[in-house]
């Protein structure tokens, strides 16, 4: 039975440690935004992306998205597609975008 005590114990202040580490010791917002992005990709939580031409045309998206990654030719930029409100496929790359009719 002490062996249990001793764990909980243990995981109690690794636990409390961790979250006194996390909240005031790590530069934590730059991770923190990480995480939400993460969640958002993952979950589709609300969120707006903007989206530049190399001609300097902007679109803008809102809602509750889901962002999924997109494999380019070369595998050069990051580009990512989603589907819009209206349920069209939207892919986006750097400079370039398709959308479905």
């Amino acid at each position: 039975m002490n062996k249990w005590k001793f764990g909980l114990g243990a995981g109690v202040v690794l636990f409390i440690a961790g979250w006194i580490a996390w909240t005031f010791m790590i530069p934590s917002e730059d991770i923190k935004k990480s995480v939400k992005d993460l969640q958002a990709d993952a979950v589709g939580l609300e969120r707006v992306i903007t989206h530049t031409l190399y001609d300097g045309s902007k679109k803008t998206w809102a809602g509750r998205i889901k962002i999924y990654p997109f494999p380019t030719e070369g595998g050069g930029g990051a580009a990512f597609s989603f589907i819009d409100k209206d349920g069209k496929k939207i892919i986006c790359g750097p400079g370039w975008r398709i959308e479905e009719k």
